[in-house]
């Protein structure tokens, strides 16, 4: 037999051996892969590491849905304001020394998607158009926080009462006791009544609010004491989760009432929450199932 062919036997044979190697080591990852081994035993070893890892991440989910709000990240704060403020309303912050706590309010802002802005109206018409301006956090300087005027367009908001001293919130019946108090009925004098003078310009009979009396009507207090060890835009978030979730909006109540009469289907959704689901960057476990309930 010639050299050349028996040469060539060698290098057929030679990749004929290594195409089988090869073949081998395929199938036993893709064995490994599928959980089986060869012949067709399970990979019990794999399998339970599979389901160790599955396990302990539904553990780990079923932990973060109980946590309190106090105790979740600043991801999941941002994810959750965002989430709570379904009507994309306007953020007004109000307290003594909001200058000391300005990067912590911009900081909000920059984590929940929203303009950072200061409130400088001088007038109610130029206040007014900010009710036409959504997705804005705005800051209320403290002397003008303390006037009437910008109490007139943040109603049309949520108002954060950001409190560094530590002061007590008060109910509503507990702040009409203090009101009644500092500011007693008059007796009515004797004879007749005064005649009713007409005008735009007739002052009102009314005396100057203290400024704790009117931080007390905030929608959110921010006690800074009750919290100190908290990083100030942490707290902040987690105020406002927690004060929305306590007073939650009427319509949550009725839509959850309607769907178990049966007057709405239970897969219905308000034009605000499906705007949300398009625009969502999603929520925390402990939100997800709070508004599962």
């Amino acid at each position: 037999m010639p050299r050349s062919l028996s040469g060539v036997r060698r290098g057929v044979a030679t990749a004929l051996v290594v195409a089988a190697a090869g073949i081998h080591c395929a199938w036993q990852t893709f064995v490994s892969m599928s959980g089986t081994r060869a012949g067709g035993k399970p990979n019990t070893r794999q399998d339970a590491g599979i389901a160790r890892f599955a396990e302990s991440d539904a553990v780990e989910v079923d932990s973060r849905e109980d946590i309190e709000v106090w105790d979740q990240t600043a991801e999941e704060l941002s994810l959750d304001m965002r989430e709570l403020l379904v009507t994309d309303a306007n953020v007004y912050l109000v307290g003594p020394d909001l200058d000391s706590y300005r990067e912590d309010i911009k900081l909000v802002a920059e984590r929940i998607n929203y303009t950072f802005m200061d409130f400088e109206a001088t007038t109610l018409a130029a206040a007014g158009e900010l009710t036409g301006q959504l997705e804005k956090v705005i800051a209320v300087p403290p002397l003008t926080g303390v006037t009437r005027l910008p109490w007139k367009v943040m109603i049309h908001g949520l108002i954060v009462w950001l409190d560094p001293d530590g002061w007590e919130r008060r109910d509503v019946r507990a702040r009409e006791k203090i009101r009644k108090r500092k500011f007693p009925k008059k007796k009515a004098a004797f004879g007749p009544e005064k005649a009713m003078e007409f005008g735009f310009n007739r002052p009102k009979e009314i005396d100057a609010a203290d400024p704790i009396d009117m931080w007390q009507e905030a929608d959110v207090h921010v006690d800074l004491q009750a919290r100190s060890d908290m990083p100030v835009a942490d707290h902040i978030m987690a105020a406002v989760i927690d004060a929305i979730l306590r007073s939650p909006p009427k319509w949550r109540s009725w839509m959850k009432a309607g769907k178990v009469r049966g007057t709405i289907p239970t897969d219905y959704e308000t034009p605000y929450q499906v705007r949300r689901e398009f625009h969502s960057y999603g929520m925390s476990p402990r939100l997800n199932k709070l508004l599962k309930a």
